[in-house]
C-alpha cells in the first residue's frame, strides 16, 4: 500500500496523475476496517482510491463482480487520463483483471477460460527476505490488536451474528473470515486467552503470505523488486 502511493506521488510530481484501486476481497466490505489493515483517509495522501466499501459485510461480492467493477473503474480513470495502480493481495482477483478471465458457472473460482488482456499490465511485486516479511506481519498484526480490533469485532458480532461466527449467513461467512475476527471471537467466548489470539493471527497472517508467493512463484510476468523494505 505504501509502495502504491510512493508511485503515485511520483508520477504527480512527474505531472502525470494517478488513482489506485485495491484490490482485496476482505476491504470491500464497509465496518470491516481494521481487520482488513484497510488504508485510512490520512494514509491516501490525497490520491484517489478505488474498492473500498463497496458492500456491506453480509452482502456477497465475487472475483467476478470485482472484475467487471475494476474494467469500468480502469476506464474511467483514463479517460480522466490518469494512470490506474491496482494494488492488493488478493491473487485471484489481481489475475482476474490483468489476464481477464472469463467467467461461467461459479464467479468464485479460477477460470480456465480467459480472453485477450483488456489493457497492457506492468506487474510488480515487491520481494522480502522472509525474516524480515515475518516480523512485518507480525508487528502489523500486533498493531491491529492494539488499535481496536477487539471492539470492532465485538460490533460485527453483535449486529451480524447470532452466535459468533457459529450461525451466520453464508454471504456473511466471506466477510466473518478477515484476519482477526475468528480469534478474537474465540478469546471473547473464552477459549483462548488474548495473547493466544494475537498468536493464532499472527501465524494464520504468515500462512496467507506463504500462499501468496507460491502462486506468485516463478511468474515470469512480474517484476520483483528487492530492497524495498526500508523505505516502505
Amino acid at each position: 500500500t505504501k509502495f502504491s502511493i510512493q508511485v503515485a506521488k511520483f508520477l504527480k510530481q512527474n505531472q502525470k496523475n494517478a488513482e489506485i484501486i485495491c484490490v482485496d476481497s476482505r476491504q470491500v466490505y464497509r465496518e470491516v476496517d481494521i481487520a482488513s489493515a484497510k488504508i485510512t483517509t490520512s494514509e491516501m495522501h490525497g490520491i484517489s482510491h478505488h474498492g473500498l466499501d463497496l458492500v456491506a459485510p453480509d452482502k456477497g461480492f465475487s472475483v467476478a463482480e470485482f472484475q467487471r467493477y475494476a474494467f469500468q473503474k480502469i476506464d474511467e480513470i483514463l479517460a480522466r487520463d490518469a494512470v490506474p495502480i491496482l494494488c492488493g493481495g488478493t491473487m485471484l482477483w489481481l489475475d482476474a483483471v490483468s489476464e481477464n478471465y472469463v467467467f461461467d458457472e461459479d464467479p468464485n473460482t479460477k477460470s480456465d477460460k480467459k480472453s485477450p488482456p483488456r489493457y497492457p499490465f506492468l506487474k510488480i511485486g515487491i520481494h522480502l527476505n522472509r525474516k524480515k516479511l515475518y516480523e512485518r506481519i507480525n508487528a502489523r498484526a500486533k498493531k491491529m490488536f492494539e488499535s481496536g480490533l477487539v471492539e470492532e469485532t465485538q460490533k460485527i458480532l453483535k449486529k451480524y451474528c447470532t452466535d459468533a461466527l457459529q450461525r451466520v449467513s453464508p454471504k456473511f461467512k466471506i466477510a466473518a473470515t478477515s484476519f482477526g475476527y475468528r480469534e478474537i471471537a474465540d478469546y471473547l467466548n473464552g477459549k483462548i486467552s488474548k495473547q493466544q489470539a494475537l498468536e493464532q493471527n499472527q501465524k494464520r497472517n504468515r500462512n496467507y503470505a506463504k500462499r501468496q508467493l507460491t502462486w506468485w512463484r516463478n511468474r515470469k510476468d512480474i517484476l520483483w523488486m528487492e530492497k524495498l523494505y526500508k523505505s516502505i
